[in-house]
């Protein structure tokens, strides 16, 4: 069994989903949309865990398999202001939103308005870089895709011990 494929799990508390989080704290990681606001602030806090395909969105699109909607690499730690922000909105609705407050440089979901800060933050948090394109036809790919970028930071700091 392969390290992407241990993430195929439901569980927040599988090994594979604490050494990710140990990983993000490691690397000083920012949560999702925050510049600042490290991963470890959050879990020092209670922040919230996100579906990055929110679950309500899935649901409505069909897809209604608690195993499937709970994956672990659709598992994000955010800011509670911007989890509720988000609500049940695609990806590419909310991270078109962020994209759009980097070229106005108004913010609306999180505090980042610059695209290099962006796209740093996508790769902190193991995000794919065409998310802004995804909805619900390419969550499993998606899936697929987040769990090799998380299996490659486990990997990195696995190699930084």
């Amino acid at each position: 069994m392969t390290l992407p494929q241990n993430l195929e799990t439901s569980s927040v508390n599988s090994p594979g989903f604490r050494v990710f989080l140990a990983a993000q704290v490691y690397c000083h990681s920012d949560s999702l949309f925050m510049n600042g606001m490290e991963v470890r602030a959050l879990l020092l806090i209670a922040g919230d865990i996100h579906h990055i395909f929110p679950r309500a969105y899935l649901k409505k699109q069909g897809i209604d398999n608690r195993a499937r909607y709970n994956q672990v690499a659709n598992y994000i730690y955010l800011d509670t202001q911007v989890n509720k922000a988000i609500g049940d909105q695609a990806p590419c609705e909310y991270f078109g939103k962020v994209i759009q407050q980097c070229e106005v440089k108004a913010p609306v979901l999180g505090n980042i308005v610059d695209t290099e800060l962006l796209k740093r933050n996508l790769d902190e948090n193991c995000i794919p870089q065409a998310i802004h394109q995804m909805d619900f036809t390419n969550y499993e790919e998606f899936l697929s895709q987040r769990r090799y970028l998380m299996a490659a930071k486990m990997e990195e700091y696995y190699r930084s011990l």
